[in-house]
């Protein structure tokens, strides 16, 4: 009874997000299909998209004015956080029953430095960086890496998304890399500005897991992992001989590495893992919602702790779980954390 009720309680919210994707803004015009919907906010049907046979959806769309790709991801259910025997878990990733009511569209890759330009020159934005905001007594810059062995950070005044590694002379930045250097408020008016939002955690971890229920979302052994994603690894040793904990293999990069470079997940998802952290909308919170909630941001005050989500170029291979938490001010900003975007069908109205 239990499962039949989730299953109905999922496709009246599928029913109810299709119907307001379909309404038309007036006029008496006849109402507007889904895709005509999207289509009306920029959205077209990226290459290789099919028809989904659930939602009439493209299963993939390309958003013309920041050349962002989307793919469609379905409703249902699963087990958010790690079982209590998973090695390296956290207190805070208690297992609970979340309910995904309605299919939602995920960036397929990490938001570039090309993407993120496109969204500064339309708008002539600066970012907490630029500006000064003020984070630990520190204005106008970031910590960036420093060019010792120890891949320590150093506060530099001339750190910034255009250039997130000022301290490493041999490093040239690349349109193609995911860009970072970019706090939770700064990804935010990106989402906002192009028509979409941030991924709620549990958006996330649904998406990154794409089925699978093993401490990675490739399986259980960190060695499995070898072409899915830009870690840490021998790469990284030759380049920060200090660093431990890391990958059994050579991925071929030490720090950023362009999007889309290694295997997608098993929802076509890239980069889910490695190459660097992304910002969620949700407020942090160190214990979840009871069984049964659903794929809603957690809301709270404008300053509070935001989540972060994935691992990076730098990371231990824990961090690497899907259920993996972490959390920082919305004004900070690393050269390891990026974001993607999402779109949810009932904001497409």
């Amino acid at each position: 009874m239990l499962k039949l009720r989730t299953a109905l309680s999922l496709l009246l919210a599928l029913s109810a997000s299709l119907s307001a994707l379909a309404q038309s803004s007036g006029g008496g015009k006849s109402p507007a299909s889904p895709s005509q919907s999207l289509r009306q906010r920029g959205f077209v049907p990226a290459e290789g998209a099919r028809t989904d046979a659930v939602t009439g959806l493209p299963t993939r769309i390309l958003h013309k004015a920041s050349g962002i790709v989307l793919v469609l991801i379905p409703a249902g259910e699963f087990q958010m956080g790690s079982p209590p025997d998973e090695a390296d878990r956290g207190a805070e990733e208690r297992r609970h029953r979340r309910l995904i009511r309605q299919p939602f569209y995920m960036g397929e890759a990490e938001v570039t430095v090309e993407q993120f330009r496109r969204f500064v020159r339309a708008t002539g934005y600066r970012t907490d960086a630029e500006r000064g905001t003020d984070e630990a007594g520190n204005r106008r810059g970031a910590f960036s890496t420093t060019a010792d062995s120890t891949d320590s950070r150093a506060w530099t005044r001339t750190a910034s998304w255009r250039n997130p590694f000022p301290n490493l002379r041999d490093y040239r930045p690349n349109d193609k890399h995911p860009v970072v250097q970019v706090s939770w408020n700064d990804a935010s008016r990106f989402a906002e500005h192009f028509g979409m939002r941030l991924p709620s955690e549990a958006q996330w971890e649904y998406a990154a897991r794409a089925g699978s229920r093993t401490r990675f979302f490739w399986g259980d052994a960190e060695g499995a992992g070898e072409g899915y994603g830009n870690f840490k690894d021998a790469s990284g040793r030759r380049r920060f001989p200090r660093w431990n904990s890391s990958f059994p293999f050579d991925d071929g990069e030490a720090l950023l590495s362009a999007v889309g470079k290694y295997r997608p997940n098993g929802w076509g998802l890239l980069d889910m893992a490695g190459n660097v952290s992304e910002w969620c909308g949700d407020v942090f919170r160190e214990d979840y919602p009871a069984d049964g909630a659903d794929e809603s941001a957690m809301q709270g005050e404008s300053n509070a702790a935001r989540v972060i989500r994935g691992s990076s170029w730098l990371d231990a291979p824990d961090f690497s779980r899907p259920a993996k938490r972490l959390a920082f001010e919305p004004q900070r900003r690393r050269d390891f954390i990026g974001f993607r975007v999402s779109l949810n069908l009932a904001d497409v109205k």
